[in-house]
């Protein structure tokens, strides 16, 4: 017998990386749906005034912070017990993440481990608490926030890419083996957004990666947002943002020799400067 659907809006949504960027502009537009909000991230003055801000725009939004790094299983498995305790959890969304960019060889080992245990492992560790809750009752939605850069390896993201093409693969598992509890399990592909993140990043991508991004425009973390909770609400496994992530997604075997040649070209030219 089919399980019914998770209830949209979710009545409490936690949100790691919800400081700010995509992660504060879903809980801003969550709240202004009535949904309970608990917020996750390392700077509790950031995640206050986050806070402030959601209930500035809506004032009886129920927003619960807790300071956490997401790479330490113990404390996020703690914020999910406490979150849980003031109301059970029927929405998930694994937002936080870093990005570093620069060449293979420029970039040491700490770089690329260091990516990897907050975009994967920090991921992973606040699924592990929440999905088995959900999954305990019956319903629930959760939403990973992946990339772009997880369809498609471009210069300068040989630490980042891996991260986020390792998510795809964690989304695709738990998807199938959560369905059968009546949890839904979606992952993004957003192309680049305009955060603090991407302002900081810009400036160490090398001219190569400046050149193959700087053909896409950044998107806003409101539009962003609104596309991210559609999929979610929809059950989409896959959320793609605008029509090229579309096609890295849908189309990729066919497109992707086509695309080598104009990345490598545009590398090329860059590199000529």
């Amino acid at each position: 017998m089919p399980r019914p659907r998770p209830p949209w809006p979710p009545r409490h949504a936690v949100i790691s990386g919800g400081s700010s960027g995509i992660g504060l502009a879903m809980a801003q537009a969550l709240a202004a749906q009535g949904s309970r909000l608990t917020l996750l991230a390392r700077d509790p003055v950031r995640l206050e005034a986050a806070a402030e801000e959601i209930r500035a725009a809506s004032p009886a939004a129920a927003v619960l912070t807790i300071p956490c790094d997401m790479r330490e299983a113990e404390a996020v498995a703690q914020a999910v017990a406490r979150a849980e305790a003031e109301a059970p959890l029927d929405f998930v969304v694994a937002c936080a993440g870093v990005v570093k960019a620069g060449t293979f060889e420029a970039l040491d080992p700490a770089a690329h481990r260091g990516l990897m245990e907050t975009n994967y492992f920090g991921v992973l560790n606040l699924l592990r608490p929440s999905l088995a809750a959900m999954r305990a009752r019956g319903a629930g939605r959760s939403l990973i926030v992946g990339s772009a850069a997880g369809l498609a390896g471009l210069w300068g993201y040989s630490a980042y890419a891996p991260t986020k093409f390792a998510l795809r693969g964690l989304a695709e598992a738990l998807r199938a083996e959560c369905a059968p509890d009546g949890v839904r399990v979606s992952i993004a592909h957003p192309p680049d957004v305009e955060t603090p993140q991407l302002a900081a990043e810009r400036a160490e991508r090398p001219p190569e990666l400046a050149a193959i991004a700087g053909t896409a425009k950044a998107r806003s973390a409101e539009d962003v947002a609104a596309a991210l909770l559609r999929g979610a609400r929809r059950g989409r496994a896959d959320v793609p943002v605008g029509l090229a992530t579309w096609a890295l997604l849908r189309l990729a075997p066919a497109v992707r020799p086509a695309l080598d040649v104009w990345f490598d070209l545009l590398a090329s030219r860059a590199r000529r400067g």
